[in-house]
């Protein structure tokens, strides 16, 4: 069985006194496989350890027999959630190993529902997470305030990542000048959508490609069609003039790029249109990977957190237990879709459960 110890580090042990019988590796390993068996509770994680005990046994110590959930719920409230960060850093490791010069990172925040505690007056808990456009892992998580603190943490984000010569892409809330400064300044490139938070730009930038609709750089096209819609896009790109960037004193910024989609759907056709500011000057075609890349992190990472995983039912509120929960789930579902073999990530999930070869081979390379 590969051995876990080299991501838990003892030092992030939060417990203090004569109180850690079970070992701080012990008590993090058993936690893992548990989410990859589909686990998502302390209680969970007690009772898969008394159900693989002889399985666990084969490369744990355990000398004070099976941890009961009290001390995975202890350890996960005062733990700090950078405790996860050696398996983030893997995770950029191999996503920059493998995409080489085409790299690209989501960030975008998701809302736990049932993590406000009422009685504390606290309110639901945002978890803010980068990542990986193409390879669809989790590369870090910070969590935000409700109520533009989402701005924050994404920010804070990007200084926890190295992010030279790679394209951050937003939502348009995140359309800030203090953001694409920091983003620049940290070598990377950004891709944001104009919207309402920046109406006078927006207006001058709609009016200058109404203005300038034949002097694009490139156009590029798409058709897509699946469960009775069909789609049609057209994606075109600009320069930025001098005079908008002098106007409004953005930073950096290297072109626009104007998407027109038209949906059909039942016989029913609809439009809409929208902007996006580059710091770099992409073909139309790149632009179109990564605006429609960006919204892996929905399909993909969101949508699979709440159904595969039940994160919007996971009801963990004290201390830090939300966003270690968090981390955890986002690192197992990592691993998951990380798997090469073929199925489904909720078979791969219950494999892991039903089998013991299988989840030696889905940590095989930790």
């Amino acid at each position: 069985m590969p051995t876990l110890v080299s991501y838990f580090n003892d030092k992030d042990d939060p417990r203090g006194g004569n109180a850690p019988r079970h070992k701080f590796c012990d008590l993090m390993t058993i936690s893992l496989l548990c989410a990859l068996c589909g686990g998502d509770t302390a209680v969970d994680m007690e009772f898969f350890g008394q159900m693989k005990e002889d399985f666990l046994r084969e490369f744990l110590e355990l000398s004070h027999g099976i941890p009961c959930h009290d001390a995975y719920s202890r350890l996960f409230r005062l733990m700090k959630p950078s405790s996860f960060q050696a398996f983030f850093d893997k995770f950029r490791t191999d996503f920059a190993a493998t995409y080489g010069e085409q790299l690209a990172i989501a960030i975008d925040g998701k809302e736990m529902r049932r993590s406000f505690d009422k009685a504390a007056e606290q309110s639901n808990m945002n978890i803010v997470t980068a990542f990986a456009h193409g390879a669809r892992l989790s590369l870090g998580i910070t969590q935000s305030a409700k109520g533009g603190g989402e701005i924050l943490a994404l920010r804070e984000l990007i200084g926890m990542l190295d992010i030279c010569g790679v394209t951050i892409t937003a939502d348009a809330l995140h359309c800030q000048r203090e953001t694409c400064e920091l983003i620049v300044q940290e070598g990377g490139d950004y891709c944001l959508q104009l919207k309402g938070n920046q109406g006078d730009m927006r207006a001058d930038v709609r009016a200058f490609v109404d203005d300038q609709d034949t002097d694009y750089i490139n156009e590029y096209s798409s058709v897509d069609g699946e469960h009775g819609r069909v789609e049609e896009r057209s994606y075109r790109v600009y320069d930025v003039p001098e005079y908008l960037t002098e106007t409004h004193h953005w930073p950096h910024p290297s072109t626009f790029v104007h998407v027109v989609s038209k949906r059909t759907i039942g016989g029913q056709t609809s439009h809409s249109e929208r902007l996006y500011l580059l710091s770099k000057c992409p073909t139309a075609q790149a632009a179109a990977t990564l605006i429609r890349g960006h919204w892996e992190i929905e399909n993909s990472l969101h949508w699979s957190l709440g159904v595969l995983m039940n994160d919007d039912q996971h009801r963990a509120r004290k201390d830090h237990a939300p966003a270690n929960f968090a981390a955890l789930r986002r690192i197992a579902l990592s691993i998951i879709k990380a798997n090469p073999a073929k199925g489904s990530n909720r078979g791969k999930f219950k494999k892991a459960g039903w089998s013991n070869d299988f989840p030696r081979t889905l940590i095989q390379g930790f």
